[in-house]
């Protein structure tokens, strides 16, 4: 059998290793490089939040601290365009740090490994400039003697612009109203405070997934709280996580705002209401059956009171305190010290007036003396707490 010549240079299969596709093994290496990345890359970061472009889609940094978030910035960039840059014979890669590369000698076909660092930089003003040293091992052929082993700088310039969400929230821009109220009621300075602190740091997990889920503005009224947001998703989830920590109820309204110009759709803006119970810590409630309760905490899951005639605490689900008919009731509050005890009732004072009454004894420790607010409904006396 007569002995093969590289076509390229000339040097017999004996010395030159088996011929690929006619070629020897150092001319095909040369004739099919795996690394086609462009010298020069461009990327831009958003001036106002940090986020950057990657596949299309701006994304969030790992990082604010401005030297490593233009160095994220970069490295996706340039580890992008070295994907999108690899020979189509290239099925898979990895990224291995510099000082491993060396080592590699064997690979299956179709497999690379890229390794790559900043060897140069001025990042003190933009555009940053970047320039790495890029080295990629492949193995592209079943009959490769030795991989491809190439290397190339490129340098990477990272521009400054204002992503999508940052150019609506500046423009005033918002899709939804977020309305908190209670039911026959202001919002209590208490609820104002724990409502915004659950909205600011649900609004944080909310924005992680959903980049228009900001708060372009928040408006304090008398009766309530209104958040201006920048998606309809992120009041409903705001709404949802307020309901599950007050309870209550959510209804939404929408109202036509204009015309896509691209699209020729109808643009509606979503009022999302809110409406957290009437009910809260302190208040004087009675059921149908006329038993008179102390709320003790009001949550998602319903109330948790204490019965003033045994003295101790139930828990009421949302749907049965609606069953039950339980209601806010007309109360007179006073001060009474207990004056004398026997096994079934108590004397006492009002310190007020310094009537003198009795009562059945409660199930609770009394002590001569002592003074004790007093709670009176339809013509019912309760006690309610020692005076401290």
């Amino acid at each position: 059998m007569s002995e093969r010549f590289c076509y390229r240079c000339g040097i017999s299969e004996s010395e030159g290793g088996p011929l690929i596709e006619g070629l020897c093994q150092v001319c095909y290496r040369k004739e099919n490089p795996v690394l086609l990345i462009e010298s020069e890359i461009s990327t831009e970061l958003c001036q106002n939040c940090g986020s950057y472009r990657k596949r299309g889609v701006w994304v969030d940094p790992s990082s604010y601290e401005l030297e490593e978030l233009i160095f994220e910035v970069a490295d996706s960039a340039l580890i992008e365009a070295m994907e999108d840059s690899l020979s189509g014979v290239v099925r898979e890669y990895e990224v291995v740090p510099a000082e491993e590369i060396e080592g590699i000698e064997s690979l299956p076909v179709g497999r690379a490994v890229i390794a790559f660092q900043p060897v140069d930089w001025h990042i003190e003003y933009f555009p940053a400039i970047i320039t790495y040293e890029v080295r990629v091992k492949a193995r592209t052929h079943e009959l490769q003697m030795e991989l491809h082993n190439e290397r190339k700088h490129v340098t990477v310039y990272v521009r400054q612009t204002v992503c999508p969400r940052c150019q609506k929230f500046l423009g005033g821009y918002f899709e939804a109203i977020l309305q908190v109220r209670a039911e026959d009621r202001p919002l209590t300075e208490e609820e104002r405070k724990v409502i915004g602190k659950l909205v600011e740091e649900k609004v944080d997990e909310i924005m992680r997934k959903d980049r228009m889920g900001f708060i372009q503005d928040t408006i304090e009224k008398e009766e309530g709280l209104d958040f201006y947001m920048g998606s309809t998703s992120s009041a409903r989830k705001l709404a949802q996580a307020i309901k599950e920590r007050f309870g209550g109820t959510i209804s939404e309204a929408y109202e036509l705002v204009g015309v896509d110009r691209q699209t020729s759709r109808e643009v509606y803006r979503t009022s999302v209401s809110v409406r957290i119970p009437k009910f809260q810590k302190g208040d004087i409630v009675a059921d149908k059956r006329g038993n008179v309760y102390e709320v003790k905490k009001v949550d998602g899951k319903g109330l948790r009171i204490k019965n003033l005639s045994t003295h101790r605490e139930e828990h009421r689900d949302w749907k049965t305190v609606k069953r039950e008919g339980i209601e806010i009731v007309e109360h007179e509050r006073s001060e009474a010290m207990v004056t004398s005890i026997t096994p079934k009732e108590v004397q006492l004072m009002d310190m007020e007036t310094y009537e003198t009454y009795e009562l059945e004894k409660p199930g609770i420790s009394l002590r001569e003396g002592e003074i004790y607010s007093m709670i009176e409904v339809n013509g019912k006396r309760y006690f309610l707490s020692k005076k401290e």
